[in-house]
């Protein structure tokens, strides 16, 4: 019996499975730091006809090479808006990868599709609107050019090349490996299927390659440039890097990209040590992975290298896929069941949010994180002039958008730091500011630092912080630096004093005071998310998109609102309990107990029973708060049976239950009653029972904090 030809209905399949999968990876809003960077950068090129870099920030950066980089990404946003960006991100990616399938498709079959998947995964950071999409693309219409011009080396084929790396060289910024291409790829096994290239005519060819690359406004300092951004760890720490997307890639720990990367990497290293038949191969396979490896920022176009050249081997030299062939072990259609179930996990999994390094949820919009609406409402009518410091490219990118007039600008940005060897000056700063060192002081590397004399220095009008960067934040608290907005996705910082910035600092007061001591309640996200933001997942299954919330409780954490931020965590640990809110609400915990200790000299038992039962540790170290709290170590007082009931309910934010519970009369279990009540959003009623435990316990130790709280609340 003859075994029926599958072969129409595989491929059928294959292209379901990738639309399915790419998908799931790719529909989700967009979130990549840098958009309203790139939509501002396309915005200037349009405007000003001009390389936006120098326009957009104050401290003298270089022309860029990549000045094209964020102009189709605005076009798509003046024609669709968020769609068009949208729509822009998912044909780009889904096309790529099926044309990286298609092309190797009629020899792999099905490893075919496996190595389009895989690189979805490398490069999944890439499939933003950001210029790391034209590496990819590029990178890939390079080879495909290359190929072309190796087994026909006409001419036309040439300029076809030398086009492709002029594109390249204005839209992105690893253009560099476009020399790699075009000098390894004609001599690797089955390129040529007869001698047709000499080395006296590829020689000229990478030459042209090089000339081409410095048709930029940046001229041959474009190689250079490219080479930093390639390989950051030839002129950087390893320790400065550290913090920056510039990392090792295998630093990050488990992520989408990281275990991509891994299985390329495991895969054709191991077809290189048991089938490979020349050394061409291995070094190809070095000159994409080093990078790769070294610097994640640097995957996604270096994950399109290897896959091509993992392809092309394959195809080359075919023995190792009988290695594939299963069918002694599965029918064919139980092995396609399996492998569908198995896509549907994953698929599944990426949609939910869920995957490591992979937090967005299926969707359509921009990330709420994202969203420019209320920084704009704070710092738009503001006529500031002079430059800004941005603790990132968020808040850079969304200071030149609400700016366009570029009356005030970011001082630089990390990519432009990097690029003139300014990196750590910009990344000292920041953790200046973050480790509140104001005033200046000498390094051990014979410099000064202190963020005081170096931001006067550069006439710094405005410090734009992202929503969530507690560390920051609370370094901040006392300093004259004062938030003007606190639900921000970037918390704008005005100089109190100065003209224009103190009358909003003032008129955020009432605001704070009623956050964290007023008559309100927290509702939880709207599952279907927001104007600019449709999460479909919350569609489907009726669960909000928790990450802004988690984001605004850290935040007034930060700024010592921590009945506001309680108030956020409450619903959250009550209904969509997790590691990181949990977290939030221990840190929350532990930094009442202590300054409880400072007035009083020991935690209330709330504070404290509420840190053992939610610390992985006896001990209870304070983060951002001061030492920890110490003692002699000796087992705290007994707890009765209705506290420790009511605490119980406490912790997993059933406040109601709570209070319930808290029947006694005692002094502890009043101060825990009233604190309850005013984090569930009633302080009429707290102000009352505080009332009541001073009258009650005149001479108890939580009569100053309750009296404390009691003044705070009339």
């Amino acid at each position: 019996m003859t075994e029926p030809d599958l072969s129409t209905t595989d491929r059928r399949l294959r292209r379901l499975f990738l639309l399915i999968v790419t998908a799931s990876f790719v529909l989700t809003p967009i979130a990549a730091p840098d958009v309203w960077w790139q939509l501002s950068r396309g915005q200037t090129v349009l405007a000003e006809l001009a390389v936006p870099g120098p326009i957009l920030a104050a401290g003298n950066p270089t022309a860029e090479a990549d000045w094209l980089g964020g102009f189709p990404f605005f076009m798509s946003w003046l024609i669709a808006g968020f769609s068009g960006l949208m729509l822009l991100k998912f044909c780009g990616v889904f096309l790529l990868l099926y044309l990286l399938m298609r092309r190797f498709e009629p020899q792999l079959q099905w490893a075919a599709f496996a190595l389009a998947l895989v690189t979805l995964l490398a490069a999944n950071a890439a499939w933003q609107p950001t210029p790391r999409l034209w590496d990819c693309w590029l990178l890939f219409l390079t080879w495909i050019a290359t190929v072309r011009w190796s087994q026909s080396p006409t001419k036309q084929n040439a300029v076809l090349v030398l086009i492709s790396l002029v594109v390249w060289a204005n839209l992105a910024p690893l253009s560099l490996l476009g020399i790699a291409v075009v000098a390894i790829v004609p001599w690797l096994t089955g390129i040529q299927t007869e001698p047709t290239v000499t080395r006296k005519q590829a020689g000229p060819l990478v030459a042209a390659s090089a000339f081409a690359l410095m048709l930029t406004p940046r001229g041959w300092f474009t190689l250079s440039d490219s080479l930093t951004q390639l390989l950051p760890g030839l002129f950087y720490a390893r320790d400065l890097l550290a913090t920056t997307v510039w990392q090792p890639t295998f630093a990050q720990g488990l992520t989408v990209e990281s275990a991509g990367l891994g299985i390329l990497t495991l895969v054709t290293v191991c077809y290189l040590i048991f089938y490979s038949t020349g050394w061409l191969e291995s070094f190809a396979f070095l000159i994409f992975a080093v990078p790769a490896w070294l610097n994640a920022d640097a995957v996604p176009p270096c994950a399109i290298g290897i896959a091509l050249l993992l392809g092309r081997s394959l195809v080359a030299h075919p023995y190792p896929i009988q290695l594939l062939k299963t069918k002694d072990l599965l029918s064919p259609a139980l092995g396609r069941l399996l492998l569908g179930l198995g896509l549907l996990l994953l698929s599944g999994k990426a949609a939910a949010g869920t995957l490591p390094g992979q937090s967005q949820r299926l969707g359509w919009g921009l990330a709420p994180e994202l969203d420019i609406t209320l920084l704009n409402q704070a710092i738009g009518p503001l006529e500031y002039e002079g430059t800004a410091h941005c603790m990132d490219i968020t808040s850079a990118g969304m200071l030149c958008w609400i700016k366009a007039d570029h009356k005030v600008r970011p001082y630089l940005t990390h990519r432009q730091a990097l690029k003139q060897g300014r990196l750590f000056d910009e990344l000292s700063l920041n953790a200046e500011l973050s480790d509140g060192w104001m005033l200046q002081k000498p390094r051990m590397n014979g410099g000064w630092g202190g963020w005081w004399v170096r931001l006067k220095d550069r006439n710094c009008q405005l410090l734009l912080v992202s929503n969530g960067q507690a560390r920051t934040i609370r370094a901040l608290f006392d300093s004259r630096w004062q938030p003007m907005s606190v639900d921000a996705a970037v918390i704008p910082y005005g100089w109190s004093g100065e003209q224009l910035s103190t009358p909003q600092i003032i008129k955020l007061l009432p605001v704070k005071e009623f956050l964290n001591r007023k008559q309100w309640t927290y509702s939880l996200p709207d599952p279907s998310g927001t104007p600019d933001c449709a999460d479909w997942w919350g569609m489907l299954t009726g669960s909000p998109n928790l990450k802004p919330a988690l984001l605004q409780a850290r935040t007034f954490r930060a700024m010592q609102l921590y009945t506001a931020a309680l108030r956020v965590l409450h619903p959250l640990l009550q209904h969509y309990d997790s590691p990181e809110v949990r977290r939030e609400f221990e840190l929350c915990q532990k930094e009442l107990a202590y300054q409880e200790q400072l007035d009083t000299g020991a935690p209330s038992q709330l504070r404290l029973q509420a840190c053992l039962q939610t610390s992985p540790t006896d001990a209870i170290p304070l983060a951002q708060a001061g030492p920890g709290i110490k003692g002699d170590h000796s087992p705290p007082e007994k707890v009765s049976e209705t506290l420790a009931r009511a605490i119980n309910e406490y912790i997993h934010g059933d406040c109601s239950e709570a209070i319930a519970a808290l029947t006694a009369d005692d002094s502890e279990s009043l101060y825990a009653k009233a604190q309850i009540q005013l984090e569930s959003g009633d302080p009429a009623n707290a102000a009352s029972t505080f009332r009541q435990l001073i009258e009650q316990h005149p001479q108890d130790r939580l009569v100053v904090p309750s009296q404390n709280m009691l003044d705070a609340l009339q």
